[in-house]
C-alpha cells in the first residue's frame, strides 16, 4: 500500500493540495490505512493549535514595556547639573503615601529647566510641566524652544515654549523617556526621564550640585 508523506498530510490538513490529490489521499484514508490517519490528525492538531496562538499573545503595552528594558538608556547632555530633587526632601507627615507630584531643578551654561511630574495612578500616566529659563535676564522664559519627547530613539510628542518659557506633556508610564530640548541649529538638551512607573526620574548621568 503506497502511503503519502508528512509533507503531503500537512498541505491535506490545510487544505493547499489539488483537488484531484484531495480525493486521492481521503480515499486512502477511508481504505483504513492507519498510519496516515495517525499523521493527518498529528497534522491537525497542530492547525488547530496554530490558529489560537495569536490569543496567547501579549498585550502591546507589555511588549514595549519588556523590549524596553534592553534598549540602550539614553544619557543626560554634557553639562547638564542638578539643582534641585525634590524625592530627597522630607516628607511631611500630611502627605506620605500619597501620590506626590516630584519637581527637578536643573542647569546648564544658558538655562535653567524646571520639570514637574504628576502621576495620574488610577490611569497608569504622568503630567510633565517644564519652563525653560534663561540665565541671563532675570530669568526670562525661553520662547520658541522645540521640546521633543522620546520613547528610547523614537519621538513620540513634541511641543515648544511658550512666552514664558512653558511646554507641558502627558504620556503614559513607562522607561526609556527623555525630553530634548533644542533651539536653533544647536545641540538639544537631553534629559532622560528614568522609571516613571516606580521612582519618577533616575539621575543616571547627571552631576548633583
Amino acid at each position: 500500500m503506497k502511503h503519502f508523506s508528512e509533507e503531503a498530510w500537512s498541505d491535506f490538513a490545510r487544505k493547499v493540495v489539488s483537488e484531484n490529490e484531495k480525493m486521492e489521499m481521503q480515499a486512502h484514508i477511508d481504505s483504513g490505512c492507519r498510519p496516515c490517519a495517525a499523521t493527518l490528525q498529528v497534522w491537525r492538531d497542530v492547525l488547530v493549535i496554530a490558529e489560537k496562538e495569536h490569543t496567547f499573545a501579549p498585550p502591546d503595552d507589555v511588549v514595549r514595556i519588556a523590549k524596553s528594558q534592553f534598549v540602550s538608556s539614553p544619557q543626560a547632555s554634557a553639562g547638564v547639573r542638578l539643582l534641585f530633587d525634590s524625592n530627597l526632601q522630607p516628607i511631611a507627615a500630611g502627605i506620605r503615601g500619597s501620590i506626590a507630584a516630584t519637581q527637578f531643578l536643573f542647569e546648564t551654561d544658558d538655562f535653567f529647566i524646571d520639570l514637574r511630574l504628576e502621576p495620574r495612578r488610577e490611569v497608569d500616566r504622568t503630567f510633565l510641566i517644564g519652563q525653560v529659563l534663561k540665565r541671563e535676564g532675570r530669568g526670562q522664559g525661553a520662547q520658541g524652544m522645540s521640546i521633543c519627547l522620546h520613547e528610547g530613539k523614537e519621538p513620540i510628542a513634541q511641543t515648544s515654549t511658550n512666552s514664558l518659557g512653558e511646554f507641558q506633556f502627558e504620556f503614559a508610564e513607562t522607561n526609556q523617556l527623555s525630553i530634548a530640548i533644542k533651539r536653533d541649529v544647536a545641540d538639544p538638551i537631553v534629559l532622560p526621564l528614568y522609571g516613571i512607573a516606580g521612582n519618577l526620574l533616575k539621575r543616571k548621568g547627571l552631576p548633583g550640585i
